[in-house]
C-alpha cells in the first residue's frame, strides 16, 4: 500500500462521514501538513475526496449519491440511523427486518420509503420492486381481517416472483393487540428467506411490544421528535415547507429572522407534519390578505427579511445561508471571536472574555429548544467529568445555569462551524488561548480530542472554553512545573494521577500508561509531544516513573527541553502526592529535587546532567575504588570546595565513556586515572602517573587555574600527588601489611611477567604495578571474600587464556603466604593494564 492509499484508507476508516482539516488528516497518518496537503489534492483529482472551505480547507470522503441524501438530518441527527438501515439493507440474503419508532409526524414513512429506494439503488432489489403500505390503525378490533390481509399481502409478493419482490411497510403497530402483534411477528419470521422484506413502525417504545424474538433480531431505529432535532435541521424543515408554498402559490415569501426562529421553537408543534400544516395556514392567511400581490409576508417587513423565491433549489448551501441569516451568525459570532481574540491578546482577565461570551449566548438562547438542550446538558456534564475532573482533579460549579451556558456555547459553536464559510472565520483565537492559558488550553484541547476530534481546530469551539475555565484558569495557570507520571500497565500511571490530582484539587500531573515492551525511544516520544504543548515559561519538568535506567531516561528527555529536569524512579502514590503538594505550595525546584532523594532506599533521583551539577573532577583507579577514594581525599584537602571530586570504579568509568556523549560530561573539568584511557570524546583525561612529566603537570595546573583555583593550591596538589605515587606513597597507603615485605612480593610478581614475556617495563608502569599489587594483596586479605569467578574461560582468547594460566602460577606463593585467593576479576584487570606492554608485536 503506497502513501496515497494509506492516507485514503485512514480517512475512510476514521472519518467516514465527517469533514476534516488537513491537520487532522496529517495527524491520522503521521505525515507533515505539506506532504498531506499534496496527497489530499491528488485524491480530490482522483474523485475520491470532496474539498470545501478556504480557511480552513475541509476534506470529506466522496460517496455515490444515496436515497438518504435528501432527508433532512442525513449528515446530522439521522446519520447513525441511516447507517443501521444500510446494515439491514445489505444483509444477505433477504436483508434484516427494520423497526422504526417515533412520535406521530416524526418522519417514519419518509424514512421507510428512503430505505426502499436505497435498496433499489444498491441493487438489493430490482427496479420493479414495490413498496406496499399496511396501516394497522385500519384493523383496530378486526383481528380476522388483519390476518387475512396480511396473508394476502405476503402472498402478492410471492406471486410476483423473486425478481419483483420489495418492502412491505407495516405501520402503527401500537394499534394491534398483543395477540395480533405476536401473530404478525411469527408470520413474518417464517418468511425470512422468501417473500417481501419488512419495515415496521410504531409510535410506542419497542420495549412495550411483547415479542422477544423480534426485539433481538430486528434493526431498531428511533427517530427524534421535531423539538429534539438540531436547530439547523428545524430551520431546514421550515425552509422546505416555505419553498413548497412558494412553488404552489407562485409567489415569493418574505419572512424575518426573528419569525424564522420563533417557528423553530414553537412548543405546541412537536412533529414535522404539524409544522407543515402550520406553515401552510400562515401562507394561506398571508395570501388572503394580498391576493393580487407578488409576495407573501409571513411577518412584519424588515430590512433583514429573508426572501424565498418560487421554484428555487433549497440546496445545502442555501439552508446554511438561511440558518446564518436567521441567527445573524456571520456578524454576531464572527464579531465575538474577533473581540475575544483581541481581549486575550491584550492580556485582559478571563472574566472579561467570559462576559463577552455570556452576553452573546443570552441573545441567541431563544433559538434553542429546551427539550433538546436538557439531555445535552447532562451529556456534556458527564464528558467533562470523565475527561477533565476525573483525571485532572479540576472541579466546576454545580449550578444549572453554568452548565446550560456551556451547552449553549457548544450549540452555537456547532451552528457557526457548520453554517459559516471558512473564509469568513477568525483563525487566531485558539492560538491566543494556547499562548495565554496554556495549561487550561491543554485540558480543553484534550476534551475536544476525545469528544469532538474533527472540531479540535475550530475557533468557534473555543467559545465554551471561557465559560468552563472562568473560575479555575488562574489556579491552573499558577502551576509552575510540568509533572509527568510514566508507568507500565494499562492503568498504573493514570490511577496514581487520578488520586493525586483529585486530592490536591488541581491539574498537577499528566499520566502515560505504557505497554510492558515499550522502548525508551517511544517513552521519549510521549514526553516530548506533551512538553511541546506546555508553556515555555514553565520553571522545570518533573518526571516520576516506575522502572528503567534513571540516567538513560534523564539523558533522552533532557534533549527535548532546556528547562530544569528532575527524574525519579520507583514511583509510588505517596511520592507523587508529596511532589504535587510541594508544587502546590510553590517550593523551589532545588528543594523538590533534594526532597525526592529521601523518599525511600529503593528510590533514585537525578536532576542534573552528568555525575554532578557542580564543576567536578573524576578520579578512577584500576586498583579499585578504595585507591580512588584516597586520591579524592587528597584532592579535597588541597583544593577549594567549589570543585567536586568524584571517585569511580574503573569499569564504571569505562561504561560511562562508552554510553554517553560530550554533553553528559559538560561539568567535568578533568578525568584522572591510573592507566591510559582512550575515548572518542573531547575530554581532559589524564593518566595520574604522567604527573612526573613536566608537560602533564603544567597542563593540570592550567586546568585548575582556569577553574578558579589559586596557584598555591595547585602547586601543593601536584607535590602531594608526586609523594602519593612514590614508593613512600605506597607505604603510606598500607594499613596492616609490612610495606617492605609486600612491596618486595609485588616486585617479584612484576619481575616474573618481565621474564616470561621478555620485556622491560618503564619505571612509571612499574610504580603503577607495585601500587596496584600491594593494595590488592591487602584488600584481598582484609575482605576475605569467597565470591566465585565470573570469567568464563571458554570466552577467552588464546593469549588471555595463557595469561590467566601464567598468573595463577605467579601468584601461588603470594596466595600461600597471605592465605588469600586471587580472583579472576583481579587477573583480568591486570591483563588490561599489561596487554599493551607484553604483546608489543
Amino acid at each position: 500500500m503506497d502513501a496515497l492509499e494509506k492516507l485514503y484508507t485512514a480517512i475512510l476508516q476514521r472519518f467516514p462521514n465527517e469533514r476534516i482539516t488537513t491537520k487532522q488528516a496529517a495527524d491520522a497518518v503521521g505525515l507533515t501538513r505539506g506532504v498531506t496537503s499534496s496527497y489530499l489534492s491528488k485524491l480530490e483529482k482522483q474523485d475520491k475526496l470532496k474539498k470545501s472551505g478556504t480557511r480552513p480547507v475541509y476534506w470529506q470522503i466522496k460517496k455515490d449519491p444515496s436515497a438518504f441524501d435528501n432527508l433532512i438530518g442525513a449528515d446530522g441527527s439521522l446519520s447513525s440511523d441511516i447507517q443501521h438501515a444500510l446494515e439491514a439493507i445489505v444483509y444477505p440474503t433477504n436483508g434484516l427486518p427494520i423497526f422504526i419508532t417515533g412520535t406521530p409526524g416524526s418522519g417514519k414513512r419518509t424514512f421507510a420509503r428512503a430505505i426502499y429506494q436505497e435498496a433499489i439503488r444498491r441493487k438489493a432489489l430490482t427496479k420493479n420492486a414495490t413498496f406496499q403500505i399496511m396501516d394497522c390503525i385500519n384493523y383496530k378490533d378486526q383481528p380476522d381481517k388483519f390476518r387475512s390481509d396480511l396473508s394476502k399481502n405476503i402472498g402478492d409478493f410471492k406471486d410476483k416472483g423473486s425478481n419483483q419482490t420489495g418492502y412491505l411497510y407495516i405501520k402503527n403497530l401500537q394499534s394491534l393487540t398483543k395477540n395480533d402483534q405476536h401473530y404478525l411477528f411469527n408470520t413474518t419470521n417464517q418468511q425470512e428467506f422468501s417473500g417481501p422484506r419488512y419495515i415496521f413502525s410504531a409510535t410506542a417504545d419497542i420495549d412495550k411490544l411483547d415479542n422477544a424474538y423480534f426485539k433481538s433480531a430486528a434493526v431498531h431505529i428511533t427517530l427524534r421528535p421535531l423539538n429534539q432535532r438540531p436547530f439547523a435541521e428545524r430551520i431546514a424543515f421550515i425552509a422546505m415547507f416555505l419553498q413548497q408554498q412558494a412553488n404552489q402559490t407562485g409567489r415569493g415569501i418574505m419572512i424575518s429572522p426573528s419569525k424564522l426562529i420563533k417557528l423553530s421553537t414553537i412548543k405546541q408543534i412537536n412533529n414535522i407534519r404539524g409544522l407543515n400544516n402550520y406553515i401552510q395556514l400562515l401562507c394561506a392567511e398571508a395570501y388572503a390578505h394580498t391576493p393580487e400581490g407578488d409576495l407573501l409576508f409571513i411577518s412584519d417587513i424588515s430590512e433583514k427579511a429573508i426572501h424565498i423565491l418560487p421554484n428555487q433549489q433549497m440546496v445545502t448551501d442555501s439552508i446554511r445561508s438561511l440558518t446564518n441569516s436567521s441567527l445573524q451568525l456571520g456578524t454576531t459570532l464572527t464579531s465575538l471571536l474577533n473581540k475575544l481574540t483581541d481581549s486575550v491578546q491584550r492580556g485582559e482577565t478571563i472574566s472579561e472574555q467570559y462576559f463577552l461570551v455570556i452576553k452573546i449566548i443570552n441573545q441567541l438562547s431563544t433559538a434553542t429548544s429546551e427539550e433538546l438542550l436538557n439531555p445535552s446538558i447532562q451529556r456534556i456534564k458527564e464528558l467533562i467529568h470523565k475527561y477533565i475532573t476525573h483525571p485532572y482533579g479540576v472541579t466546576f460549579p454545580k449550578d444549572e445555569t453554568f452548565w446550560r451556558n456551556i451547552t449553549l456555547a457548544f450549540v452555537f459553536a456547532n451552528l457557526y462551524d457548520d453554517n459559516i464559510a471558512g473564509s469568513e472565520k477568525v483563525p487566531h483565537l485558539q492560538e491566543q488561548v494556547k499562548e495565554h492559558y496554556p495549561r487550561s488550553h491543554y485540558l480543553f484541547h484534550k476534551l475536544l480530542e476525545k469528544t469532538l476530534p474533527r472540531r479540535v481546530d475550530s475557533e468557534a469551539y473555543y467559545l465554551p472554553f471561557f465559560i468552563l475555565m472562568y473560575q479555575c484558569a488562574d489556579e491552573i495557570e499558577a502551576v509552575r512545573y510540568n509533572a509527568i507520571l510514566l508507568a507500565h500497565g494499562e492503568h498504573t500511571a493514570s490511577s496514581i494521577q487520578q488520586v493525586v490530582n483529585s486530592l490536591c484539587g488541581n491539574y498537577f500531573f499528566e499520566a502515560f500508561d505504557m505497554p510492558i515492551d515499550i522502548s525508551l525511544e517511544q517513552i521519549n516520544t510521549y514526553v516530548s509531544k506533551y512538553l511541546e504543548n506546555q508553556p515555555s515559561s514553565t520553571q522545570g519538568n518533573i518526571i516520576l516513573f516506575d522502572m528503567g535506567s534513571l540516567r538513560q531516561m534523564f539523558t533522552k528527555i533532557k534533549r527535548t527541553s532546556n528547562q530544569e529536569l528532575l527524574v525519579v524512579n520507583n514511583v509510588t502514590t505517596s511520592m507523587a502526592l508529596d511532589t504535587a503538594l510541594r508544587i502546590q505550595r510553590n517550593d523551589s525546584f532545588q528543594s523538590i529535587a533534594e526532597a525526592s532523594k529521601k523518599y525511600s532506599l529503593s528510590t533514585d533521583a537525578q536532576y542534573y546532567e552528568g555525575l554532578s551539577n557542580k564543576k567536578n573532577i573524576i578520579v578512577s583507579c584500576m586498583s579499585g575504588v578504595g585507591l580512588s577514594k584516597e586520591l579524592k581525599k587528597l584532592i579535597d584537602s588541597t583544593l577549594s570546595p567549589s570543585l567536586e571530586v568524584i571517585a569511580l570504579d574503573y569499569k564504571k568509568l569505562h561504561e560511562l565513556l562508552e554510553n554517553n556523549d560530550q554533553q553528559f560530561f559538560s561539568n567535568t573539568l578533568l578525568i584522572m586515572t591510573t592507566s591510559d584511557v582512550s575515548d572518542s570524546l573531547d575530554l581532559n583525561i589524564m593518566n595520574i602517573y604522567n604527573i612526573f612529566d613536566k608537560v602533564t603537570s603544567s597542563k593540570l595546573q592550567s586546568i585548575l587555574l582556569n577553574a578558579g583555583e589559586t596557584k598555591k593550591s595547585t602547586t601543593s596538589l601536584i607535590d602531594q600527588l608526586l609523594r602519593f605515587l612514590s614508593i613512600e606513597g605506597i607505604r603510606g597507603r598500607l594499613q596492616i601489611l609490612n610495606p617492605d615485605i609486600v612491596i618486595q612480593d609485588s616486585q617479584d610478581v612484576v619481575s616474573h611477567y618481565e621474564n616470561f614475556y621478555n620485556v622491560k617495563f618503564e619505571a612509571r608502569l612499574k610504580l603503577n604495578l607495585y601500587m596496584h599489587l600491594s593494595l590488592m594483596f591487602e584488600r584481598m586479605l582484609m575482605s576475605r571474600s569467597n565470591s566465585e569467578s565470573v570469567i568464563k574461560q571458554e570466552s577467552l582468547t588464546d593469549k588471555e587464556r595463557d595469561f590467566f594460566s601464567l598468573s595463577h602460577g605467579i601468584f601461588k606463593p603470594v596466595e600461600q603466604k597471605f592465605n588469600i585467593t586471587i580472583q579472576d576479576y583481579e587477573i583480568e584487570l591486570l591483563y588490561q593494564l599489561l596487554k599493551d606492554f607484553i604483546f608489543v608485536n
